[in-house]
């Protein structure tokens, strides 16, 4: 594998990754703003998508027909669901519920559960994240997917208890249905930043100046790996 593609949603999420990452060679201007990396041998591209499923899958997509990746990488913070898994806690992101999709207006049995699936369940391609022992070591999460950012305790509950989602952002769900389409493996790597209630805005403030820093290493080494 030589060419890896490279999606987080904000500039703030990538900074420290983008200076920490290899050599850079540039950015290419265009539809996106993409910067261009050797690491570790491997050809890597970078885009902020901006925020929401919409926005990541377009980006993934783009990275997949302009410069032909082999992989998606996703790296950024996230709500934790878990009392498990607190600020700046590490996950690796192996299930993915899409919450915000019904196909139905009244019967919530089958919320999230895409036309022409039996589950709500969707799995992403993890298999390069073997070859890494960081990721290895990183728990396992379902993460729940949907185009809201999660402040509010009750709303929290209902995520747990109907999905068992461990951890929550605005960008897995696109990020699975693109990789998806093109046949490419997604190894989305979460760092908490907040409790996903009502201080969700300031832990996520918070967060940035920190927490960011935490999947360098992992990401590195998967590079090396791949």
């Amino acid at each position: 594998m030589k060419r890896v593609g490279i999606v987080t949603a904000l500039v703030d999420e990538s900074t420290y990754l983008r200076e920490n990452i290899g050599k850079y060679l540039g950015v290419d201007e265009g539809v996106y703003e993409v910067h261009r990396y050797d690491c570790e041998g491997k050809e890597v591209f970078l885009i902020n998508s901006g925020v929401g499923e919409v926005a990541a899958a377009l980006a993934a997509q783009y990275l997949a027909l302009k410069y032909k990746a082999e992989m998606i990488l996703n790296v950024g913070l996230v709500g934790s669901l878990s009392k498990d898994l607190k600020r700046g806690a590490l996950a690796l992101v192996n299930e993915v519920v899409h919450y915000d999709f019904s196909p139905s207006y009244t019967d919530e049995s089958v919320l999230g559960i895409h036309v022409g699936r039996d589950s709500a369940i969707l799995t992403p391609d993890i298999s390069p994240a073997a070859r890494s022992e960081h990721l290895s070591a990183m728990p396992l999460v379902r993460i729940a997917s949907g185009d809201k950012f999660v402040n509010s305790s009750d709303f929290k509950r209902m995520l747990v208890d109907k999905f068992d989602c461990k951890i929550c952002d605005m960008e897995s769900a696109g990020l699975f249905f693109a990789c998806e389409r093109f046949s490419l493996p997604l190894i989305m790597v979460k760092c908490v930043s907040d409790n996903a209630d009502e201080d969700a805005d300031v832990s996520f403030d918070q967060a940035l100046s920190g927490g960011v820093r935490e999947y360098v290493a992992a990401v590195r080494e998967l590079l090396a790996k791949v």
